[in-house]
C-alpha cells in the first residue's frame, strides 16, 4: 500500500504557497500527498499540480476535528509551524519538517485555459507590467502615484490583487485565476514582499520587489532573519529577481525595471518617454 502523506497549512496566501513545497516534494519521496489550505482562491491553481490532492478545511476541521484521526489516516503529517523560524526560505524550512531535502525552489501552474483567459488583454508595442496593489499599503511614505507615472512612459500597468483599502482576508472571496493569469502574461512583476510576489515567482515570471516590508517586520522579530528568509532572491538564489533596495528612491526602480525591459528586449524604443 502507498504510503500518505498530509500537509497542512495554516496560514495567508504566500504561507500557504510555502506549504505546497513540501507537498511535491513528499511526492517525490514517494508518498500520496493531499495539501490542506484555508485559501479557496488558491485551489483553482494547485490543482492544476497532479503531484498533489488540494483540499479545503474550515476553521476546526484539522484542528480539533479530525487531528486524533490523521495519525491514523496518514503515514506522515507536516504542519506549518505556528511561526517561522526566519533562519531559511520558508520552502526549505517547511521541506525540512517534512524530512526532504531543504531546498528553496518551488513552482507553480496555469492550465492553458487560465493563461489564455487574459493573453487578449496584453498590447502589442509596450511591454507590461503587473504591479501589486497592496504597494499603496506598504508604501513606507513612496510616491505610489508619481512611480506609476514614471513607469506608464515606457510600458502598460497591469493592476493585480485586492484594492488597498481591503483586509488581506477578504481575498479569501476573491477569484486568483485572473490575476493570475495577468501576472503571468506580463514581462514583470513589480510590488512589496509578500502573497503576490510569491505567486509570481512560482509562475516564473521576473519580479522586481519591494524590501522595505522585509527590513520593517525585522524589527519586530525576535529570533531569526527575515532577509534571509523572504524575497525571491532567498527562494530562487540564481534568478534575476530584483531586490529593490529598502526605500531607494523612485528613479532608482524606474531605473532598475527599465534595464530589465531593455535587456528582456521588450521595449520598442519609440515608445519610452524622454
Amino acid at each position: 500500500m502507498k504510503k500518505r502523506a498530509a500537509v497542512v497549512s495554516a496560514g495567508w496566501l504566500g504561507d500557504t504557497i510555502a506549504c505546497s513545497a513540501a507537498a511535491t516534494s513528499l511526492f517525490k519521496c514517494g508518498y500520496e500527498t493531499t495539501l490542506f489550505i484555508r485559501w479557496p482562491q488558491l485551489k483553482p491553481i494547485f490543482d492544476n499540480d497532479n503531484r498533489f490532492t488540494t483540499k479545503l478545511y474550515g476553521r476546526f476541521l484539522t484542528y480539533k476535528i479530525q487531528r486524533p484521526l490523521f495519525g491514523v489516516m496518514y503515514d506522515i503529517v507536516v504542519r506549518e509551524p505556528e511561526r517561522w523560524s526566519y533562519e531559511e526560505p520558508f520552502t526549505s524550512e517547511i521541506r525540512r519538517r517534512a524530512g526532504c531535502e531543504p531546498v528553496s525552489e518551488y513552482d507553480l501552474m496555469l492550465s492553458s485555459e487560465q493563461i489564455a483567459m487574459t493573453k487578449a488583454m496584453r498590447p502589442k508595442a509596450r511591454p507590461v507590467i503587473a504591479v501589486s496593489r497592496d504597494i499603496y499599503k506598504r508604501a513606507y511614505r513612496r510616491d505610489v502615484d508619481g512611480l506609476i507615472d514614471k513607469l506608464l512612459c515606457f510600458a502598460d500597468i497591469q493592476w493585480v490583487g485586492l484594492n488597498p483599502d481591503q483586509d488581506s482576508k477578504k481575498g479569501k472571496n476573491t477569484l486568483l485565476t485572473h490575476d493570475a493569469s495577468l501576472i503571468y502574461n506580463a514581462d514583470i512583476f513589480v510590488g512589496p514582499e509578500g502573497g503576490l510576489l510569491w505567486l509570481a515567482a512560482g509562475l516564473g515570471t521576473q519580479c522586481a520587489y519591494f524590501t522595505e516590508h522585509i527590513v520593517e517586520i525585522s524589527k519586530t522579530i525576535k529570533t531569526g532573519n527575515p532577509s534571509l528568509a523572504l524575497g525571491s532572491k532567498n527562494h530562487f538564489s540564481g534568478s534575476l529577481h530584483i531586490a529593490l533596495p529598502a526605500y531607494c528612491s523612485n528613479d532608482f526602480v524606474v531605473q532598475a525595471i527599465f534595464n530589465f525591459l531593455e535587456r528582456a528586449s521588450c521595449l520598442d524604443k519609440r515608445k519610452v518617454c524622454s
